[in-house]
């Protein structure tokens, strides 16, 4: 079983560690391969290799399978993880809004999942989040499929500001609201007898779609989880910041009215809610008369969300549109600013903006060249997230897995 590391800690691998993870990490990756690939794909030397893959023989992580074609001698052994020998769980507790499910994935060692368990729960405190919490674990466990003796480690993603340091967490809907984590992860510990990861999910969402969701490996990573979060992964690990709460794009304007007026600029660091200010806009037009198929797609005001928008936008609903593009614009500007600041390869859009496909992606990539560098913006790529909402949940299990391959 693995250990628990603190938070902050996370990227001080030894020089073991590190080459463990390379090793098993491309493995999954791409495996099954020759010890020849392996050492190809690492750069470590041919007998580093041998000796790391004789080690995780031994311990049942990696297994020989047959062999490959030969070039010329002898025939070489092919190897490959062996992804049933641990399992992790990883829990996403949703962001505090009504409406949000918590959804826990059980996956192998190839983070493909094996059991997943959603359970619907009300916009509450993280006091009575967190009280349900060994619930919704035992409800997984109890209906698993596989040996929950092979579960090596918990990660759980949470919605908020967090301060490893103090271990609170704050939602960012109330503010001077905190929670103390470090008590319920203890309990948690004891009960199950697992280490037991906490991280934000944005966090967490960015890391899963980095492992998971990209066709390729990227080192450097930006995600974007809705427009109030965001992951950034650099040279492959996790970016939690000095105190655990790096990645919170927003700030909180004074009110919604004020909200509605900053919109209207180009200025970075402005959202304080979770779809761009689309449904508060929307709102405010379908009030002051505009003509809109939102409206009638709306039973009530209420009801006006990111999501209506969309499909009136989809249907062909000329305000829907206008708004949809007059938010991607303003994505597109944040991402140009990112884009300049952290140079990075691939730029994830989530939380739900991904829906929108072209929509949304056409005019951000406008805002994009437009505003960046042409440098920076001419090596990135900007794509939709892949994970849909299991992405916090798998993120989380792919750092209860990194822990496994670091500590083989």
């Amino acid at each position: 079983m693995i250990k628990r590391r603190p938070l902050l800690e996370q990227h001080r691998l030894t020089e073991r560690e590190e080459k463990s993870f390379q090793l098993l990490e491309l493995l999954r990756q791409r495996g099954p391969l020759t010890r020849t690939e392996l050492s190809q794909g690492t750069g470590f030397n041919i007998v580093t290799v041998s000796n790391y893959i004789s080690h995780f023989i031994k311990q049942g992580l990696v297994s020989e399978r047959g062999f490959d074609i030969s070039t010329g001698g002898r025939k070489p052994i092919l190897v490959e993880l062996n992804a049933k020998a641990s399992y992790a769980l990883g829990i996403d507790l949703g962001p505090p809004i009504e409406g949000t499910q918590a959804v826990l994935v059980m996956t192998d060692l190839r983070g493909q999942v094996v059991h997943r368990v959603a359970v619907p729960r009300a916009a509450d405190n993280f006091d009575r989040i967190f009280e349900g919490l060994s619930g919704m674990i035992r409800e997984l466990l109890n209906t698993s499929p596989v040996d929950v003796k092979k579960l090596q480690g918990i990660g759980i993603g949470m919605s908020g500001i967090m301060d490893e340091r103090a271990g609170t967490i704050r939602m960012t809907t109330q503010q001077g609201v905190r929670t103390n984590y470090l008590t319920v992860r203890d309990q948690l510990e004891e009960e199950f007898r697992l280490p037991i990861l906490m991280g934000n999910d944005a966090t967490l969402a960015g890391y899963g779609e980095c492992r998971l969701g990209l066709d390729r490996a990227v080192d450097n990573v930006v995600y974007l989880y809705s427009d109030v979060g965001a992951s950034l992964i650099i040279h492959g690990q996790i970016y939690w910041g000095a105190s655990g709460s790096a990645g919170e794009l927003g700030i909180f304007p004074p009110s919604e009215d004020d909200y509605l007026k900053w919109i209207k600029s180009p200025p970075f660091f402005l959202s304080s809610v979770w779809d761009l200010g689309v449904s508060a806009q929307a709102r405010k037009l379908i009030d002051e008369g505009h003509a809109t198929a939102i409206r009638e797609l709306a039973t009530a005001a209420d009801d006006v969300t990111f999501s209506t928008v969309l499909h009136a936008a989809q249907q062909g609903d000329r305000l829907g549109q206008e708004l949809i593009e007059h938010a991607a614009m303003q994505l597109g500007i944040r991402i140009a600013h990112l884009v300049n600041l952290l140079n990075p390869g691939v730029v994830i859009i989530g939380g739900g903006f991904e829906k929108a496909g072209s929509m949304l992606l056409e005019p951000v990539w406008r805002a994009v060249k437009k505003y960046a560098y042409e440098e920076p913006a001419s090596s990135v790529d900007i794509l939709p997230a892949q994970l849909g909402e299991n992405a916090a949940a798998l993120g989380a299990a792919c750092w209860v897995i990194r822990e496994v391959f670091t500590q083989s």
